[in-house]
Order: structure tokens, then C-alpha cells, then sequence
């Protein structure tokens, strides 16, 4: 659906009460009072015009939108009417006819120029319908709008563009705003996310064209939303040192929203109501605080926010619990998500699941299992289910926690996956492995293909000694998805550590880290088997990368056994003290250090 067409749920919507009433008119000989248009008008007295319209809302009156349809795509070529035009989009658009609405859509541009909405509609159409030819008119259409009006289509114009899929084409269409009127901030806004669209892409572009709005516009608030969102999504950049993309994102907001602050307070001894042009910035800086995992900053932005008195109180409220919830401040979080659901703000269904998942945090199993067990069927009803499993067998409640999982009917395949990866995760969790890759080996035998139970079970398969049935699965897994990282890892990883098959783990571990370059798992590996082929300047570099980006005990009794290998056992040493300090429990390293620092 057209994102602004909102189709009338009466027969006789109100914008058309004007041409039922001509009806009457008609019969009585007056003419009909057409409303301005920039095409030859035809009179009311049209007789075929006035009966078409008044079968076709007879028509829609039963219910017959078809024929309704059928017949105002037939008057709206006879009369050229704007109003008749568009209420034949409608009606063509409900019926997916798209052609013929691009054809009306045409008519009503030529009848109704100067509006914004004839030249929205005949844009989205021919986005939907990779119609390069229509859609290039209706920017330049609209480029041509008059001034008080353009501004804003240029916006909608923009919006539309973000979403199409094609981004050389929306640039190309973006591009006629910044030929056509160089001067408008908006041009350049409607270019910055036609180049990056809702998935991140071109991003250089798009911050080039978002500067440059920001240079017409300073502080436009729009704009720096757009600008904080293409910095989070560049990264960081090199300036001599290393920048921090959420620094700089929340600089630009917290600049822009102390800016707008001073340019909208209201002049002294003026008691005129100001409107705050900050506070769709304060939101986004509240988001993106949150999106960058700082909870406490971001709950006091939505507390602040809800201090406004606007409807959107309640909502900024919970989003403040949610902050609270997810920086762990389990107090607050509980008091308000209780008092929420006393108040009957917010989803019931979200607020119970939340608070089921503190009562889980505290370790208060039964109290989680009766708040999960009150989540009504909806979108968390079957991932509660799942909850009160693993809370039982936390309580040490094992039979009840598996009882209860086998009690339950998956209605769909990520369901059913969902199950077995639950009961595999409780069994493995007390210890019982075997039972673990039972579950999972049940689970295959009815999804044989599953790419997800092959990994899980040949991961299991490697626990309990199985390699056979581990190799065979993980080289399944790869014939399915030729490009899960993961899968070529573990079973190159598995030769290497076994120190068997060196050159095929190798180029296995090869193909992984070709795939996922960045990922410590890999690069750990990469390590491991330059080490076993001998390559110890290799082994160092892949392993202190691994290292720096995920502080593993397995990680560091490599780093420190290849430390040891090259004689540089004071190193070695010291890499193994720093990480049983962070993981005392660590049993790989452990057994590292007892082997070899005895």
C-alpha cells in the first residue's frame, strides 16, 4: 500500500459529497460547480459523467468495489476531473490495478497541477513499477511546485526515495532537486538518503549532501537526525587518533539541541507559546544513547522527555524503564514496570515477560516461572514458554523444566527448532551431553536438512567423542550454507587441534576467515593451525589480533603456548597470569599452564 493513500471505509467518502450532491443538480438542469483545476472543465449536465458517478457509488455502496472501480476509471477519462481522477486511484489501487491507476494518476496530474498529492501518488506508482519515465515527471513536477508548498513535498519526495530499492535511480531522481533548486536545504536532504536509503549504503555520499543542508539549514533538526545516524553507520575514521562514531554522533546532537534551545527561548517579557524544534533531537539522542548501550544517559533523556506533558508520556516512560531494564538497574526497573501494569500503560503482554526477566536476573526462579506462565498468547507468549523451562532447571527442577518443553505444540519450523534448541541447551547445561545430541539427533530425523540442528549436533557430536558423526554433519552444513563462516571453522579447527589433516584445515580455516575476517573464533584458529604447520610469526599475529578483540582463556593458552614455542616463555607467562585473572575458570588454560609451565 501507498504509504499516504488512505482509502474512505464509507461508500460516500466526505471530499466526494460535492459530486453526489451534483447529482441532484443535475436532475434539476443547475451545473455542477467544479472545483479549480487547470484543464478544461466538463459541465455537469454530462449526463454519462453524472450517471457513472452515481452507478459507481451505488456500486461500492454493496460492496462491489470492482465495478465501482471499473466505472470512475471510465468517467475520469471522459471528464478530466482532478476529484473523479484520484477517487479512481483509490479504487484502482484497492483492486492492485496499477497500470490504470498510473494512467488516472497521469490525468489528475494534468487537472490538479499545482497540488502536492497528484504528483506523490503518480511518484509512489511508478517507484512500485520501476517506471523511470513517470517517476523522473513526477520530481520534476514537483520541483516546480509553488514555494510555500514545495518544501514539504520535497521531504515526502525524500521518504519515498529511502525506501526504493534502486539507489543510483533514487539518487538520480534526488539529484534533479539539488540541479534544479541548489539553493534548498531540502534538495540536499532528499539526496543524503536517497544515497543511503534504510540499509547503510553509500554513506560518504550521504554525509557529502547532508553537510551541505547543514551548511543552508545550521542545526536544522532533520538534517543532524539523518547526520547522526550516517556517523554511527561510517565507524570510526582515522584524524590522527582513532574518533569514536558514537562520540562524535552524540556531540553533533547535543550541539544541535543546546543550538536550537537558544534560538527557540522566548524573547524576555514574552509570554507567547515558543515550539521546541529540539525535541525530536532529544529523542533521537535518547535512541541513540540507548543503541549505544548508555543506559543511564539514555534513561534520563526519556525521563526528561516524558516530563513534556505530550501524549507520547507514557511511551517515553516505558522506554525509560526499558533503559533501566537493560543497564541492569533491576529496582527501578521492577517498581516501574509494576506500576506500569497496576496503570495499564503499555503492552501487558511485554511489561509481564520484562518482569519475569528481572525475577530471572535475581535469581528468583519460581517467582520467574509464575510471571512468564501470566504472558498471554501473542509475540512473547512462546519464547516465555521456552523461559519457564529454563527457570524449572534452574531451580533444579530438571524432569519438570523437560516435561514441560515436550508438553508443548510448536505451531511453525522456527518453533519446533526453537524446542529442541532449548532442550539440547538444558541438557548440555546439567552436564549431559549425550542426552543433549539425542534431543538434537531426534529433531533430524523429521528435519534431516536443518542447518542449524546439523551444527548444533556436531558440535555435541565433538563433546562426546563422536568426530566421525561431528565431520560428517559440519561437511553437510557447508554443501547447505556454503557461506556459514562458522561451519568451516569448527571443522578445520577440529583437524588442527586434533593435529590431522593440516592442509585441508588450513584451507577450511582459510575459507572461514575469507567469510568473517573480523571474528576472534576465526582468527583464533587461523593461529592454531599456522602454529601447528610451524608458522610461528603467523600464529602470533592472527592470535594477539584474536586476543585484543575478545579476552578468552582459550585464546590466551594459544597465544601464550606459541609465546612459549619461540622461547619467549616470561610473555608467555604473563599472557596466561592476565587472563586467569578475568577467568579463573578457564580449564583449557589451566591445563596450557600445567603442561608447560611446570
Amino acid at each position: 500500500m501507498l504509504p499516504f493513500m488512505k482509502y474512505p471505509s464509507a461508500p460516500f467518502s466526505s471530499k466526494f459529497a460535492p459530486l453526489i450532491a451534483a447529482v441532484a443538480l443535475c436532475i434539476s438542469g443547475n451545473s455542477f460547480a467544479q472545483g479549480a483545476t487547470t484543464s478544461p472543465q466538463v459541465s455537469i449536465n454530462d449526463r454519462a459523467v453524472v450517471l457513472g458517478i452515481l452507478a459507481a457509488e451505488f456500486s461500492l455502496q454493496s460492496g462491489d468495489v470492482a465495478t465501482a472501480a471499473n466505472t470512475y476509471y471510465e468517467v475520469a477519462k471522459r471528464s478530466r476531473d482532478a476529484k473523479v481522477a484520484e477517487r479512481a486511484v483509490e479504487l484502482l489501487l484497492r483492486g492492485r490495478r496499477v497500470d490504470e491507476a498510473k494512467e488516472i494518476a497521469a490525468l489528475w496530474q494534468e487537472a490538479d497541477g499545482g497540488s502536492v498529492r497528484p504528483h506523490l501518488i503518480a511518484l509512489a506508482l511508478a517507484l512500485t513499477s520501476a517506471d523511470e519515465l513517470r517517476a523522473m515527471g513526477a520530481v520534476t513536477a514537483i520541483a516546480t511546485l509553488p514555494d510555500d508548498v514545495r518544501a514539504s513535498a520535497i521531504m515526502d519526495v525524500a521518504r519515498q526515495l529511502a525506501l526504493h530499492r534502486d539507489r543510483d535511480f533514487a539518487v538520480k531522481l534526488a539529484s534533479v532537486f539539488t540541479q534544479e533548486l541548489p539553493t534548498s536545504p531540502e534538495s540536499y536532504y532528499a539526496l543524503a538518503v536517497a544515497s543511503t536509503g534504510n540499509e547503510n549504503k553509500r554513506v560518504g555520499e550521504a554525509l557529502l549532501a547532508i553537510d551541505q543542508a547543514l551548511k543552508l539549514r545550521p542545526d536544522w533538526p532533520q538534517a543532524v537526525a539523518v547526520k547522526s545516524r550516517l556517523l554511527l553507520a561510517r565507524g570510526p575514521v582515522a584524524t590522527g587518533v582513532e574518533s569514536s562514531p558514537g562520540a562524535a554522533a552524540v556531540a553533533l546532537l547535543e550541539n544541535a539541541i543546546a543550538a536550537n534551545a537558544a534560538k527557540n527561548a522566548p524573547a524576555a517579557n514574552s509570554t507567547a507559546p515558543v515550539k521546541d524544534e529540539s525535541r525530536e533531537l532529544r529523542l533521537v539522542l535518547a535512541r541513540t544513547q540507548f543503541d549505544l548501550e548508555k543506559y543511564a544517559e539514555a534513561r534520563k533523556q526519556f525521563l526528561a522527555l516524558a516530563e513534556d506533558g505530550l501524549e507520547d508520556a507514557d511511551e517515553m516512560r516505558l522506554a525509560a524503564t526499558l533503559a533501566a531494564f537493560q543497564g541492569k538497574d533491576w529496582d527501578a526497573a521492577e517498581r516501574e514496570f509494576t506500576d506500569s501494569l497496576a496503570a495499564e500503560r503499555g503492552d501487558a503482554a511485554a511489561v509481564l515477560y520484562y518482569l519475569a526477566r528481572i525475577s530471572e536476573a535475581r535469581q528468583r526462579w519460581g517467582e520467574a516461572v509464575d510471571r512468564y506462565t501470566q504472558v498471554p498468547r501473542g509475540d512473547r507468549y512462546w519464547e516465555s514458554q521456552l523461559r519457564i523451562a529454563g527457570a524449572l532447571a534452574q531451580d533444579k527442577r530438571m524432569l519438570q523444566a523437560i516435561s514441560h518443553l515436550r508438553s508443548l505444540k510448536p505451531g511453525n519450523a522456527l518453533e519446533r527448532l526453537s524446542l529442541t534448541q532449548t532442550e539440547a541447551t538444558l541438557w548440555r547445561e546439567a552436564g549431559e551431553n549425550v542426552k543433549a545430541f539425542e534431543a538434537l539427533d531426534a529433531a533430524l530425523v523429521t528435519d534431516a536438512n536443518n542447518p542449524d540442528l546439523l551444527y548444533d549436533s556436531a558440535m555435541l557430536a565433538e563433546r562426546i567423542d563422536r568426530m566421525d558423526e561431528a565431520e560428517k554433519r559440519l561437511r553437510r552444513v557447508i554443501v547447505l550454507q556454503p557461506t556459514r563462516a562458522h561451519a568451516f571453522n569448527a571443522l578445520g579447527y577440529s583437524f588442527a587441534d586434533r593435529n590431522i589433516n593440516l592442509d585441508e584445515a588450513r584451507t577450511l580455516i582459510e575459507k572461514a576467515h575469507g567469510i568473517a575476517p573480523d571474528d576472534p573464533a576465526i582468527l583464533d584458529s587461523m593461529g592454531w593451525i599456522a602454529f601447528r604447520q610451524g608458522r610461528l610469526a603467523d600464529a602470533e599475529s592472527y592470535l594477539k589480533r584474536a586476543l585484543e578483540k575478545f579476552q578468552d582463556g582459550e585464546i590466551a593458552a594459544h597465544l601464550g603456548e606459541v609465546l612459549w614455542a619461540q622461547g619467549r616463555q616470561d610473555e608467555a607467562k604473563q599472557v596466561w597470569d592476565t587472563q586467569l585473572k578475568a577467568q579463573p575458570d578457564s580449564e583449557i588454560l589451566k591445563k596450557t599452564v600445567a603442561r608447560l609451565a611446570k
